[in-house]
């Protein structure tokens, strides 16, 4: 899908403003069509400050990735101190090859200071020496800390991952605690074409690290970019902040590498000069990319100059101006957060005062565009005193991403579960369970995704790798919510279901399962999502604590004999042991509870 929308359809004599909102879905790979080799460079910070924990977790999420690969893409490893060493060279990614890597992540160990550029750039080295024109070229740094050593200027640094970026080599970058330069990072992956993460706690690295490779897999469209044709005197911006590149009324901004299904929402006000009533205003959008994935058709837009009356009357399309108004916000809080780290108190303030009369301008009684500018006038007084650093990382984070989706933050408020049917005879399973769930206060959002094509799904039972792909398949589909992928072939060891920790993902198998019980199977598929939909409401969740040998018709039985599912299905039943440890891991007793009865419903249910 690919449309664009102004606010208002008219323009007076005089200079003005109007928006601009493009709405994109790149569509998904079809069937059987193979995915592009993948040129990694695992780019790992292991100074001083990543001893511990922060380092184990770090290399086992490079080890998580280099699984994740076949014959075909290329990986290597860079690490960093105040020395760049490359215990891993570009390499074709062969299964000896994979093997040999693991071992040699074994011999790192944390040192020194951080020469953060020389890490980075040799890492875009490796992607870069042997780089074909099918490939995708992607580095991703890991670093707790700030550039101490080497280059140490963030502008040389952006400049550099736009240099990279230009010779198809693009950057993401994870920042790990409180130490490292947000604003540094964030650039990084803005200039590079990549994406930018922060992981709080180091547990929370493989599933970044996961998200992003699943994310590298799926791209179906490089070096994306979106085309606007203006006639001379037209100003264009991007409220979303891409790179931009103009050649007298064309301006290109680049979107970089597109995975299939990723729906983007560009906002862009448009500066209009005075002209005379009855002239009209022509703008032509277009997509480009390397690929041809993308839409060809453009769209053209007329902006027809009327009388002042007539142009003041028009009616505003509110979803554009809200979109405008998130977009705005988030700018505005990342320019504030950049003064209160400068220390300059009053000027942080100000860019939200600001901010907060440039939405109540334009909002038109909108009463969703008045909240966003009151809470700007709440959040003054916090950026205009110290903040901590973690406090500034997480807004910092929340108003990039807010940029980067076109407003809609990390992702829809709470806590969500997909499910994903790989196949669209599950579908209505998977909606029925959903539903059920969904109606229980306290409860995750419970989706269900359309049925993916194209995704790696290999014929016959389905083993730890080919899991591991599906995985990082379905991790890009929506990276904000924790997925439970439904199959039809069995699962190699024949178990029912596995968690895949550094996606955020379950594969459940649905094979022989009416062999089995003779209940709804959407009762199942209700039972899956639960056992593991958890996990959005707890960090702490973790399933297998729970499970008990011992049938108690409980929602934590093993049921070592399958079959032995059928009797937990109908009991709607939390023994007491179980429901203690649910407590201890901060989930509510009686959400799980209602939840679990839930699912009995429908197991009685007999549809």
């Amino acid at each position: 899908m690919f449309n664009a929308r102004p606010d208002r359809p008219w323009l007076p004599a005089e200079p003005s403003e109007r928006l601009l909102r493009v709405e994109i879905t790149v569509p998904r790979p079809e069937g059987g069509q193979a995915r592009k080799p993948v040129h990694l460079s695992l780019v790992i910070d292991r100074s001083g400050s990543m001893s511990g924990e922060k380092l184990r977790l770090a290399l086992e999420a490079a080890r998580q990735a280099i699984r994740t690969l076949q014959p075909g893409d290329r990986f290597s490893v860079v690490t960093f101190d105040h020395q760049v060493e490359v215990p891993i060279p570009s390499t074709d990614a062969t299964p000896g090859a994979r093997l040999r890597a693991e071992a040699a992540l074994d011999t790192v160990i944390a040192r020194g200071n951080t020469d953060l550029g020389g890490g980075w750039l040799r890492g875009c080295a490796e992607v870069g020496a042997h780089l074909p024109e099918d490939a995708i070229g992607r580095v991703l740094l890991l670093t707790d800390g700030q550039a101490n050593h080497g280059i140490t200027s963030p502008d040389e640094l952006t400049s550099r991952a736009r240099s990279q970026r230009l010779r198809r080599v693009t950057t993401s970058t994870i920042g790990l605690g409180e130490g490292f330069n947000e604003f540094l990072l964030g650039r990084l992956s803005e200039e590079g074409g990549g994406n930018f993460y922060f992981a709080a706690r180091a547990d929370e690295l493989p599933g970044f690290v996961g998200r992003e490779i699943g994310e590298v897999l799926s791209v179906v469209a490089r070096d994306a970019a979106l085309v606007i044709r203006a006639p001379g005197g037209v100003e264009v911006e991007s409220l979303n902040d891409y790179p931009c590149t103009r050649d007298g009324g064309t301006c290109s901004f680049s979107l970089g590498s597109l995975p299939g299904g990723m729906v983007l929402a560009p906002m862009f006000r448009l500066r209009f000069p005075a002209g005379a009533i009855a002239e009209t205003l022509v703008i032509d959008v277009a997509l480009a990319d390397r690929d041809g994935a993308l839409s060809k058709e453009p769209w053209t837009l007329a902006w027809p100059r009327v009388a002042e009356e007539q142009a003041r009357a028009q009616p505003a399309d509110p979803e554009v101006l809200r979109a405008a108004a998130a977009l705005d916000a988030a700018r505005a809080r990342r320019v504030a957060l950049g003064l209160n780290d400068d220390r300059l108190w009053k000027e942080a303030a100000s860019a939200l005062t600001d901010a907060a009369s440039r939405l109540r301008g334009y909002a038109d009684g909108d009463p969703e565009i008045r909240a966003e500018a009151d809470r700007l006038d709440a959040e003054r007084d916090a950026y205009s005193r110290p903040m901590s650093s973690l406090s500034k990382k997480n807004h910092y984070y929340d108003a990039t991403m807010a940029m980067k989706m076109g407003g809609r933050g990390r992702a829809r408020p709470g806590p969500r579960v997909l499910g994903v049917p790989t196949d669209a005879r599950l579908a209505p399973l998977l909606r029925t369970a959903s539903q059920a769930l969904g109606g229980v206060k306290g409860a995750p959002a419970f989706d269900v995704d359309v049925p993916f094509q194209g995704a790696p799904i290999p014929a016959g039972p389905l083993s730890q790798r080919g899991e591991d792909e599906l995985a990082a398949y379905a991790d890009s589909l929506d990276p904000g919510a924790l997925k439970v992928v439904f199959v039809e072939q069995p699962l190699l060891d024949r178990w029912f279901s596995h968690w895949h920790l550094g996606y955020r993902t379950a594969v459940i198998s649905l094979a022989g399962l009416d062999q089995l019980i003779s209940l709804p199977a959407a009762s199942f598929v209700a039972y899956e999502l639960l056992l593991y939909g958890l996990h959005a409401l707890s960090a702490d969740y973790e399933p297998a604590k729970l499970l008990h040998t011992e049938t108690l018709a409980c929602l934590f039985d093993l049921c070592q004999q399958k079959a032995d599912v059928a009797i937990k299905l109908q009991a709607g039943h939390v023994c007491a042991g179980c429901l203690e440890k649910l407590s201890t891991v901060g989930l509510d007793r009686d959400v799980v509870t209602q939840l679990w009865r839930a699912v009995q419903a429908l197991a009685q249910s007999g549809t």
